[in-house]
Order: C-alpha cells, then sequence, then structure tokens
C-alpha cells in the first residue's frame, strides 16, 4: 500500500473515515503515520466535530472542546497527540493549579486544586469529618483509573478489571464511604462532564474523568479548532485528503463487504476499509442492506439511549465579568445528590450549569471577555421546532431560548452579584443546533447514555457484521475528547496491528507510580 495518489485512483484509499470529529481525526493520523492512503469524509464546512467553533463579536467561541486532562508531560492525552505529531505547548493553557474547578452549592462553595494531596487536603478542611472517606474515594479514583490498559497505553489487552471498575456504580462507591449527602454530591460533580447519572455509571468510567483532569487540567489557547488545524496537516502531510461539504448518503453493500460509498454529490469512494466515526444509529441509517447485521444488533443499536441535549450561551462580557479565565465553574442547584442533575423545566434557573471563557484569553484589546455557558435541556423542550428548518424556527423559538439564557445568568447572578450587568451580547444554540452543524441524535454532545449497560463488555465495539466496516468515536467507548480519541486506537489496531503502537505510547508514559501529585 502507498500514500500516493495516483490521478486514475483519486476516488479509492485504503481507509475512508466517515466524520471529522477527533476519533476520526486520530484514526486517519494514526494510519496515514503507518502509510495508509485515508480519506475524510465531513458533511459540514469545518473539520473537528465539537473540536471546532465559530466568532461572534470579536470573540472566538468553542462547541465542545473547553478543557482537557491528563495534558502534562507524560500524561496519556498529552502522550497520545505527541506520538501523532499533533501536540504543541502553544495549543493549551495550564489552569489555576491553586483550583481549577469551582464548584457552587446552594451551602458552600469547592474548590479543586491540582493534585491528589492537594485537593485531599482541600476538601477535608470544609468535611472535617469525613477525612477518611475523602481519602479512600481518590484513592480508588487513582487506583482504578491506573488499571484500565487503554489509558495507560499497555498492551496487555486482556487485562482483566476489578468488578468495581465497570460493574459497580459511582453512587454505590460513594455511598459504601459516606453519609453525608452534600460530599456525595461533590464526588458527583464531574457526573456533569459526561451526563450518565451516579446510580448508572461505572465507577471506573468516572475515575477515569477525574483522574486526568485531577492530574493534569488544560484548556484550548486558541479554541479547539486549533488542534483540528493540527490534525489536518499532519493527515495531508501523510499524503491523506480531508473532503468538506461532502455528506455520506449510502454504504453499498455486497456479500458482507462496503462495496463503495456514495456522497450527496453523487461521486462514489472504494476503500479496503471503512470506518464511521458518527453516531451508531445514524450509520445504521446509510447502510443499503441493514439485513446484513443481526436482528438483535439492530434493535440493541436502534432502542440506545441517548445522553441529554445541552443548551448554550456564547456572551460578550465587560471585563469587570467577575469569572477567572484559568478557572471552570459549575453551579448547582441543589446538594441533594438525587436532585444533581435535574433538568428542572425552561422557566427554572438549571439543575446544574458549566460556565468557562474560551481561549483563556482574559480581556482581548477592547477590554470585553466571551464567556460560554452550557446547561441540560431535553430535546423534549424543543419538540414544537423539530420538523422546522435551520434558520426558520420562527419567533416562539427565539423568545424560549431567551428566556432560558435569563435563567441561566440568574444561577450566576445568585453567586456572583453585578454579573448580569457585565453581560453584553449573546447568542444560544439548543438541541437542534446541535443536530443540525454535528448530526448529533436529539442533540446531546455526550452521544449516547454512558451506563453500566452500554460500556466496557458491554459496549458496541469497532467491528460489525460488516467485514470492512469498524466503528469508532465517544459512543463506543465512553464520551469527551480522550475517550473519543482512545477509542480511535483501539479501532485503528483492526487495521494496522495495535500492540507495537501501544508499546510505543507506554514508553513515553509516566507510570502512576513515578508521578508526583502535581505532575
Amino acid at each position: 500500500m502507498t500514500a500516493a495518489w495516483a490521478g486514475g485512483e483519486q476516488n479509492h484509499a485504503d481507509v475512508i473515515i466517515i466524520g471529522s470529529g477527533i476519533s476520526a481525526l486520530t484514526c486517519a493520523t494514526l494510519l496515514t503515520k503507518q502509510g495508509r492512503k485515508v480519506v475524510v469524509l465531513e458533511q459540514y464546512k469545518k473539520p473537528g466535530g465539537y473540536l471546532h467553533g465559530f466568532d461572534r463579536f470579536g470573540h472566538h467561541f468553542d462547541t465542545g472542546a473547553h478543557y482537557v486532562g491528563a495534558m502534562h508531560e507524560g500524561q496519556p492525552f498529552q502522550v497520545l497527540l505527541d506520538y501523532l505529531g499533533v501536540y504543541s505547548p502553544e495549543l493549551f493553557v495550564p489552569l489555576d493549579s491553586s483550583g481549577f474547578d469551582v464548584f457552587h452549592f446552594p451551602e458552600r462553595t469547592v474548590y479543586f486544586p491540582e493534585g491528589y494531596s492537594e485537593l485531599i487536603s482541600a476538601l477535608s478542611a470544609q468535611f472535617p469529618e469525613e477525612r477518611a472517606a475523602i481519602t479512600r474515594y481518590f484513592e480508588l479514583v487513582r487506583d482504578i483509573a491506573s488499571q484500565f490498559p487503554t489509558y495507560h497505553f499497555s498492551d496487555e489487552m486482556a487485562l482483566e478489571l476489578p468488578p468495581l471498575a465497570l460493574d459497580t456504580s459511582l453512587a454505590s462507591v460513594a455511598e459504601s464511604l459516606t453519609n453525608n449527602a452534600q460530599l456525595r454530591s461533590v464526588f458527583y460533580a464531574y457526573c456533569v462532564l459526561h451526563g450518565v447519572r451516579p446510580h448508572d455509571v461505572p465507577f471506573g468510567f468516572h475515575a477515569i474523568v477525574t483522574d486526568s483532569l485531577i492530574r493534569g487540567p488544560c484548556g484550548f489557547k486558541h479554541g479547539g479548532g486549533a488542534l483540528a488545524d493540527r490534525f489536518i496537516e499532519r493527515i495531508e502531510a501523510g499524503g491523506g485528503r480531508v473532503l468538506l461539504r461532502n455528506r455520506v448518503r449510502d454504504l453499498s453493500v455486497k456479500d458482507g463487504l462496503i462495496q463503495d460509498v456514495q456522497v450527496e454529490s453523487g461521486e462514489r469512494f472504494t476503500a479496503e476499509w471503512v470506518v464511521s466515526a458518527i453516531h451508531p444509529k445514524a450509520t445504521l441509517r446509510l447502510v443499503s442492506d441493514a439485513s446484513v447485521f443481526r436482528p438483535a444488533w439492530r434493535e440493541r443499536v436502534s432502542a440506545l439511549r441517548e445522553s441529554v441535549g445541552l443548551f448554550g450561551v456564547y456572551a460578550d462580557c465587560a471585563a469587570a465579568m467577575p469569572l477567572n479565565p484559568l478557572k471552570n465553574y459549575f453551579f448547582f442547584g441543589s446538594s441533594d445528590p438525587a436532585q444533581l442533575l435535574e433538568s428542572t423545566s425552561p422557566d427554572r434557573e438549571p439543575g446544574a450549569l458549566f460556565a468557562c471563557v474560551p481561549n483563556r484569553i482574559g480581556a482581548d484589546h477592547r477590554g470585553r471577555v466571551p464567556l460560554t455557558l452550557h446547561a441540560a435541556s431535553p430535546i423534549e423542550w424543543f419538540a414544537p421546532w423539530r420538523t422546522d428548518r435551520f434558520g426558520r424556527r420562527g419567533p416562539g423559538y427565539k423568545q424560549f431560548k431567551a428566556g432560558y439564557a435569563r435563567q441561566m445568568f440568574a444561577a450566576i447572578e445568585r453567586h456572583y452579584p453585578g454579573f448580569v450587568d457585565c453581560v453584553g451580547g449573546h447568542v444560544t444554540s439548543s438541541p437542534l443546533t446541535n443536530m443540525h452543524f454535528n448530526g448529533s441524535v436529539d442533540g446531546s454532545s455526550y452521544g449516547i447514555y454512558h451506563s453500566m449497560e452500554t460500556t466496557g463488555p458491554r459496549a458496541l465495539g469497532p467491528r460489525t457484521r460488516v467485514r470492512n466496516l469498524l466503528l469508532t468515536g465517544q459512543n463506543y467507548l465512553f464520551p469527551g475528547l480522550l475517550g473519543a480519541a482512545v477509542s480511535a486506537l483501539r479501532t485503528s489496531g483492526h487495521m494496522v496491528g495495535i500492540k507495537a503502537v501501544l508499546r510505543e505510547l507506554e514508553k513515553r508514559v509516566a507510570t502512576p507510580g513515578r508521578w508526583s501529585d502535581r505532575a
């Protein structure tokens, strides 16, 4: 196989990848690094999926790439990006190590500093009678996260994980350690970042999210799009192509193999392998003969529960705006663990709200600051406009969104009086926006609902009954940029062999036993 494109074979590749989110880009970069001829087909005008952003009010706003973990030297995400040739310190900003995440509850405010020792000390100062429970919880987080082979790139893929990793819920672990409801809500706070309730999410999955952030929290200095651009550069330097505005409409199957991939223009592409980096339900709709899949598999995919949709506000604020660009802010309407992720209703303040300054730049040359807010908003709230065309949903839709934006501002005003006076212009996005621009099912940024029934050995996995069709992305492992990128490693391994890649990555990873609490 060769990475050179011959004139008569422009539409033939070793691998066709559908979609251009971070999983697709990771897969394409790894494959071109291995000498494979790759073409990426993306329906939108920009690559990157939730890495891409947009410009308003003289600011750049990200749609999904707000911050990442495990990004310090020798840590998993940094190691993976560096191996792929896309890492640069100039792309990232280390967040405030003294308290990078700020959790506002009605009764108290909790800060998460970087490093396990620092975090345990900070929480124990607020919950002095719970020091033993706090210490044990974070010991379990660290130990269980270290046992996932694709988090630390071990080539021992047959490693058996303990039941605590995938068969025990986060809530079960927390409830076994403490009866303090407020402390349990602190343990559950990062559920906002994956959208799965504490009684449903596997402890090990939540542990990886938590561990990565405690060890190496970083924001994007130039937005997630700058990282997507680095991926594109590496793919094209390796002889690959990324074709935008090429929506796939058909995967022609014959004799258990995809024969060609047709896009809306009518153009056809052929390849030895096809990788779908889009939602499994969307993939199933593209296959010309769905009967190639077992009925039980088709039914399972069709019945997959989606995580909740998200509503976004993108605001232009005065420099006096009180939120620190090097911190992230979480606002909860209740300290009751049972109410922590409640979506409430559009005419009330959200149960959980996330806020951060995109690009981590502080005030610009005009003395203005961008601010991004996100809160849960079930797709059912938007049923009256679901069939309307984008941009033609009428005044009722705009009024609805404006009302919920006011509720989100009010949630921040409660903790930072005067905040609302700092807000100038703002625009909003709804689950319908996510469906239009990113093709997400029901407008969720998290994909399927990653409960214990859909993760680990019960996950869909990369392989399908179509012998040359593989799947990748957050829906097949766990959500977030790190989870989606690691999913691409697993998928790529079916085409090029993964053990040599994992061994190379493992050499670069600082083992947990050698990591300092702040490293």
